[in-house]
Formats: C-alpha cells, structure tokens, sequence
C-alpha cells in the first residue's frame, strides 16, 4: 500500500572529524532488522536525509535495514566496541543490556502508545532510560510508536487462550516473550527476524505475534492464515547512538538531530496510528482470517509471569509503572 508522502528512501553517509585541517566524512552506521519497505525504516531515511542537510554534511548517517550489517544484538553490541553508531530498536532487546527496561514491555502493561509515552516520562521510566546510557553508553534520542503486537498463525483462529496451547510460535530472543507464551500454553521458539518468513513458509512454526504494519511491511499474510488481535503488547522503537559518538558533535548538530528526528517521530507515529487503522481490513482483503479474543482474560492468564522477572526489573519497577495513568 502506498504510504504516507513524506516517507521517502534516502541513502547517507555520516558524521564529521578533522584531519589536517580538513573536513572529513565519518560514517554514523545505523543497522536494524525492519525490512526496506517498513515505514520506520523510511522515516530514519527522510530524518537522515534532513539531518545530513541542515548540518551540510557534518552529521550524514547511512541506514541499513534488514540486518544488513547484523542482528540486534551484533548493532547493539558494535555500539558499545564502536563498530556500529546507531541503532533503531526497542526495549526487549535492549533490557538485554539494561534488564529493568524489560518492565516496560510487560504484556497489557500500557494501554495505547500515549500511554506508553506517560510510562516512559515518568520518574520511573527515565530512571531506565538514564541507566541504559550510563551503564552502556547507549543513548536513546527519542520514543517512536513500533505498534501493538498482536498473533498470527495457520492452524486454526485464535477466539480464547485455550487456542493458543500447543502452537509453535516464534518470539525475539527475550526472557519475557518466551514466557508469555508459555503462561498461554504455547510452544515459543525464539528465532532471528530475518528468519521468520521462511521458517512460517516451510512450518517450522505454525505462527508469530508482531504489529499490523510488520506484518504488511514483511508479508506475512502470504503465509498466515489466521490474525488475532489480541493487543498484547504496545511497544516503542528508538533511534540510539553510542554515547561517545554523541560527545564527540557539537551541540549546535545535536540540537539539529534532537529536532529533526522528533519533528520526524511526530509525523511517523500519527502514521503508524493511521495504518493500523487501515490494516486489519486490508490483511483481511490479502486471506487472512481475523477474529478479536478477550484481552482481558489473555491478561489474566499471564500475570502469573510477572513476579518471576522482579530480579531483573527490580523491586517494584513494575509495580510503579503500572500506577501510571
């Protein structure tokens, strides 16, 4: 489908160093695993393009998708040795750094993205932020709407909890995925995104939960029959740079980055908001099967969760994210 018209490819390149008395060019790398078409992918391009523009060329980032120069974890990782300079993800494979970010993904924890935006700004929520960057030198520049996750599979629809039991179904490699969908009596298999497609395509799982427009973007509808919209998860993506790399530009660029990519999230987000309202009728129109299970007793069933990740979150992190209204 045709996307917004401000969501345009653009290619970069990066940052600024000198060298004898020369201006030269420093590649900022920035990977992640979205697919091309994905319309996250196409909002760090058209920011990247701006950015490279109003700072004439100081700062010009090359964004790479579709794990072109790696997985999460290897971006995340190279962010900290200084082989990559940013990344855009969010707080499940980040809580692999920062364990307490992982409280922000708690299933049924935030009700729609504003209210994940409220959970995020408050005295909790940057108290996570602020121990990501000090303890891994990972900053996060601003909070974009990812989507609200919801199951797919090609057994059978999904209309209660009991009929997600025995289905195999593919999570990120996060602690907390895996659980839920073992509190629903599923099978997880934690598997690489890139991966997914193929392992839908050949059976290796029989299903998968992912937002509405990760599922147009990646086509899964091509091999997915059935989509329960069971709002499990309402989720963030964040554009972050290496620490180091941001001390390093000068504060005039980085009040110019600072602007753009929250000029550009603004207008991602009522986007994503837009296309998901646009989607459900549209993967139905592509096959796939759509039916809409009570939240309420998904929720239920997966509370039990909840205490067995206090160590990592922390000893009433969740507890003072839920208090948010």
């Amino acid at each position: 489908m045709t996307l917004t018209s401000w969501i345009r490819p653009f290619l970069g390149a990066s940052a600024i160093v000198l060298m004898a008395q020369t201006v030269m060019a420093e590649e900022w790398r920035l990977g992640h695993i979205l697919p091309p078409d994905h319309p996250g992918n196409r909002a760090l391009e058209a920011a990247a393009s701006e950015i490279a523009k109003r700072t004439e060329g100081r700062v010009d980032i090359k964004v790479f998708p579709a794990g072109q120069i790696g997985g999460a974890k290897e971006i995340l990782t190279g962010m900290t040795i200084g082989t990559h300079h940013m990344a855009f993800d969010g707080a499940g494979i980040l809580s692999q750094w920062t364990s307490e970010l992982g409280a922000l993904e708690a299933p049924f924890l935030a009700k729609d993205f504003a209210h994940l935006e409220r959970l995020i700004d408050s005295d909790k929520g940057q108290d996570l932020v602020n121990k990501l960057r000090e303890d891994h030198g990972i900053r996060a520049l601003d909070f974009w709407y990812f989507g609200t996750r919801h199951m797919t599979n090609n057994t059978h629809p999904i209309e209660a909890v009991a009929d997600v039991e025995g289905l195999k179904i593919r999570v990120p490699e996060v602690a907390l995925s895996l659980e839920f969908i073992k509190a629903l009596s599923g099978n997880p298999v934690p598997m690489a995104f890139p991966e997914l497609y193929l392992g839908l395509q050949t059976g290796v799982v029989d299903g998968m939960e992912n937002p509405l427009p990760t599922i147009e973007a990646s086509k899964f509808y091509e091999v997915q029959d059935h989509l329960a919209l069971t709002g499990h998860l309402v989720q963030f993506v964040a554009p972050l740079v290496a620490e180091d790399v941001w001390q390093r530009t000068s504060e005039e660029d980085r009040a110019v980055i600072m602007e753009v990519l929250q000029a550009t999230g603004n207008t991602y987000n009522q986007a994503i908001v837009e296309l998901e309202a646009e989607l459900v009728d549209e993967l139905a129109a592509n096959g796939m099967q759509v039916t809409t299970p009570d939240r309420e007793a998904f929720a239920e069933a997966v509370e039990v969760i909840f205490p067995d990740f206090e160590d990592a979150w922390g000893t009433g992190t969740y507890e003072a994210l839920a208090a948010v209204e």
